[in-house]
C-alpha cells in the first residue's frame, strides 16, 4: 500500500512537471512566433511605436544630424512589444534646415531586430510631422498616398508604413506628444524582397537606363508634378538591378515626394533645372524617346491602374474630405490628358530631355 502511494505521488509530481513545463512554454513560446511573423510593411494597419530621448537637444542641434541615443517601443500587436536602445538622428539636407521637427533615421546597429522581416536591417527612414500645424500632418499623409499609388503601379517601389508615434521628451522640457509619419521600406529589404541588388547612383547615366523604364518613372514623377529628381546622379532616385535575365539594365525606383505638386507643401518650388512656375503646374523632365510605344505603354500602364489608384485615394481615412479633393482633382487632371495617349504623347515629347539632363 505504502509503495502504491509513493508510486501516485511520483506520477502527480511528474504530471505536475510536464504541465508547468507547457505553461511556461505556452507564455514563451508564442511571443517568438509571433515576432517571426511580423510583416512590417504588408500591413495596411497604422503601427503604434514610442520614442524617448532627449527631443529638446535633438531639435536645438538638428541642423548638425547627430546621432541621439534613444529608446523605442514597438507594439506590432495589443500584446506584444519589442523593446529597443537605439541611437537616432535628424535626416534630409532640405527638412533638416526647414522643418521644426525633421524627419529621422532609426539607426538598429547596435541593437538589432531580430526575429522579423527587419533582422539584420540597421538603418530605417522615418518620416516625421516637421510642424505641429494641421497642415503639415496633411502634407505627410499626401507624401504617403504618393508611395502607395506607386506602389500599385510596380513593385520595384519603397514600401511604406504608417505610423501613430508617442514622443516622450527627456530633455528640458519633459513634454509627451502624439503624431503621425510613416516608415519607408529599407534598401536592403527591398533587394531582398525583389532579388535585386543595389547600384550605385551616382554612376548612373541616362544611356544605362531602359528606354521603357526611364519612361514609366518620369511619367510617374510627372503624375505626381515632381520636379525634385534627376536620374543623372540619382538625385531622390535609388537604383537597383533585378536577377532577371530579362532586365539586365539598372531599374529606377524614386523616393522623397514632400515638393510634388500632389503634396503641395506650402515649403515646396519647382527645381532651378524645370521652367514650371509653382509645383503644381506639371512638367515632364523624362529622356526623348523616338519609339513612340515606350510613351503609350506607360500611358496604358496608368490608365489600366485608373480605377485603382482612384479607389485607394477615396478611401484613404486620414486625409480630411478638404485635401482628399484636392488630390483627386490633381490625379484626374492627369487621367485628362492620359485619355487621349496621342495628344498626350506630343505633349510629353514637347517637353522631355536629352540624355545629359
Amino acid at each position: 500500500m505504502k509503495r502504491l502511494i509513493i508510486s501516485l505521488l511520483l506520477l502527480l509530481l511528474l504530471n505536475y512537471s510536464y504541465a508547468q513545463e507547457n505553461a511556461d512554454s505556452a507564455l514563451f513560446y508564442p511571443v517568438a512566433d509571433t515576432l517571426s511573423n511580423i510583416r512590417f510593411f504588408d500591413n495596411e494597419e497604422p503601427l503604434t511605436i514610442t520614442l524617448k530621448y532627449d527631443i529638446s537637444s535633438f531639435i536645438r542641434t538638428k541642423a548638425k544630424g547627430e546621432y541621439f541615443p534613444a529608446e523605442l517601443s514597438i507594439h506590432p500587436t495589443d500584446s506584444t512589444t519589442i523593446e529597443k536602445n537605439i541611437r537616432l538622428k535628424a535626416r534630409g539636407n532640405f527638412r533638416r534646415g526647414h522643418c521644426f521637427f525633421p524627419p529621422i533615421y532609426l539607426n538598429f546597429k547596435t541593437d538589432p531586430i531580430e526575429q522579423t522581416e527587419l533582422a539584420g536591417i540597421k538603418k530605417i527612414k522615418m518620416v516625421t510631422h516637421c510642424s505641429t500645424s494641421k497642415a503639415y500632418r496633411e502634407y505627410v499623409m499626401r507624401e504617403f498616398l504618393a508611395y502607395k499609388i506607386y506602389n500599385i503601379l510596380t513593385e520595384n517601389s519603397f514600401r511604406v508604413r504608417l505610423l501613430n508615434i508617442n514622443y516622450i521628451d527627456t530633455g528640458k522640457k519633459k513634454s509627451h506628444f502624439e503624431q503621425i509619419g510613416f516608415l519607408i521600406e529599407p534598401m536592403d529589404l527591398l533587394t531582398k524582397r525583389l532579388s535585386a541588388v543595389e547600384v550605385r547612383q551616382e554612376i548612373i547615366r541616362g544611356k544605362n537606363l531602359l528606354p521603357e523604364e526611364s519612361t514609366f518613372v518620369a511619367l510617374f514623377e510627372y503624375f505626381l508634378g515632381n520636379t525634385d529628381w534627376r536620374f543623372n546622379g540619382g538625385h531622390n532616385m535609388k537604383y537597383i538591378k533585378l536577377s532577371e535575365l530579362s532586365k539586365p539594365y539598372p531599374v529606377p525606383v524614386p523616393y522623397d515626394f514632400d515638393h510634388a505638386g500632389i503634396v503641395n507643401t506650402t515649403y515646396a518650388l519647382p527645381q532651378e533645372w524645370s521652367s514650371a512656375k509653382k509645383v503644381t503646374d506639371r512638367e515632364y523632365l523624362g529622356y526623348c524617346q523616338q519609339n513612340k510605344e515606350n510613351y503609350l505603354s506607360a500611358i496604358t500602364l496608368f490608365n489600366n491602374k485608373k480605377e485603382e489608384i482612384i479607389r485607394t485615394i477615396n478611401t484613404f481615412e486620414y486625409l480630411d474630405n478638404k485635401s482628399k479633393s484636392e488630390v483627386l482633382k490633381f490625379v484626374n487632371d492627369f487621367f485628362r490628358l492620359a485619355e487621349e495617349p496621342e495628344l498626350f504623347i506630343r505633349k510629353l515629347q514637347g517637353e522631355c530631355r536629352d540624355l545629359d539632363f
